[in-house]
């Protein structure tokens, strides 16, 4: 262990660099490259036994307030039934039926892309029959999407 001797404080080495010429202040640099640095630890103050207790108090108010905000929108659905089981068929059918409209017009879509080059101009260039087949079967599609998307939203509430 060091003695309390061998340590400089700031003020003497600045005082001594003051004293030194060029050459001896390149020395100095290099002597304190190679020392280390003790720094005292910082000492803090005992905190408030009532602020304390406060404090913890006010982080649980807090944590029970997130909790409660987390979890306002799950119920205590144990006893409750579900739909009658007619209320659920008629939801599968109107979903079945979207999704076969949807299937039919982008297969309608596709066919009279396919086909209406050959009746335009006479073409039977296969890839460019495929070609305009699938881009308007592409743009009905998106466009049937939308349509029902916004129905569908339109139908749980929500107004876009």
């Amino acid at each position: 262990k060091e003695l309390k001797d061998d340590r400089l404080s700031v003020k003497s080495i600045q005082s001594l660099k003051g004293l030194l010429n060029k050459n001896d202040k390149k020395r100095l640099c290099h002597a304190l490259e190679s020392s280390e640095m003790l720094l005292p630890s910082p000492e803090y103050p005992e905190r408030n036994p009532v602020l304390e207790a406060r404090c913890q108090q006010l982080r649980r108010d807090q944590e029970e307030r997130e909790y409660r905000r987390l979890t306002k929108n799950v119920g205590n659905n144990f006893g409750v039934s579900e739909a009658p089981l007619s209320t659920q068929m008629k939801e599968l059918n109107a979903i079945l039926i979207s999704l076969l409209q949807f299937v039919v017009s982008v297969v309608c879509a596709f066919a009279f892309g396919y086909l209406a080059p050959y009746y335009f101009y006479g073409t039977i260039n296969r890839g460019t029959q495929i070609l305009c087949g699938t881009a308007v079967a592409i743009v009905v599609g998106i466009a049937d999407l939308y349509f029902v998307i916004r129905e569908t939203l339109h139908n749980e509430g929500f107004v876009l």
